[in-house]
């Protein structure tokens, strides 16, 4: 079973890695309230589960129910539930500029500026940055680069990477094309 746990900041592209993740076959859940995460587990590492590649998408977005992530997780250990933990970062800059691009708030900046709510998710995520199995930093990679790292790690020889041969073919008859072709 791989159950990998995906982190981060607001806006340093959780969402690009889950959907790379479902292109890899792991069956994923965003925004999972972290209190669900143990029931989750077990329904998962049940012995008659067909599940063996699973993509949990936590964030601040739920914050009242974020500070039971730290729960979850040590329920995980404490049940011997195997885990990894993919955190995202990226710098307060390139941060900024992906906000005001996409002209989104920030989950924590309701009555602030940007810069301010990032700061204190910066704060409350430390606790798992530090803790992670694997930290990617965002900052320099567009989309499609991110894709291709998360399958450099993630992608184990499965059989089928989603590729597509097209052929078209067509011929011509003596060289020239008449009425009858």
């Amino acid at each position: 079973m791989k159950f990998v746990i995906v982190t981060g900041l607001s806006g340093s592209g959780k969402s690009e890695v889950m959907r790379a993740l479902e292109d890899l076959g792991f069956y994923c859940v965003d925004n999972l309230p972290p209190a669900l995460i143990t029931k989750f587990a077990e329904i998962c590492y049940q012995p008659n589960s067909s599940i063996d590649k699973v993509a949990l998408g936590v964030d601040i977005r739920g914050l009242q129910f974020f500070k039971d992530f730290h729960e979850s997780l040590n329920y995980l250990k404490k049940e011997n539930y195997a885990y990894e933990m993919l955190y995202l970062n990226c710098n307060d800059d390139v941060l900024i500029k992906r906000y005001k691009i996409t002209r989104r708030n920030h989950p924590l900046a309701r009555n602030m500026q940007i810069s301010e709510g990032i700061k204190k998710e910066r704060d409350i995520m430390k606790p798992f940055k530090d803790s992670a199995s694997c930290i990617i930093d965002t900052s320099n990679m567009k989309p499609k680069d991110l894709q291709d790292e998360i399958k450099r790690i993630y992608y184990k020889g499965e059989d089928n990477l989603n590729i597509t041969i097209s052929v078209v073919s067509f011929g011509f008859k003596h060289g020239i094309l008449t009425d009858a072709d």
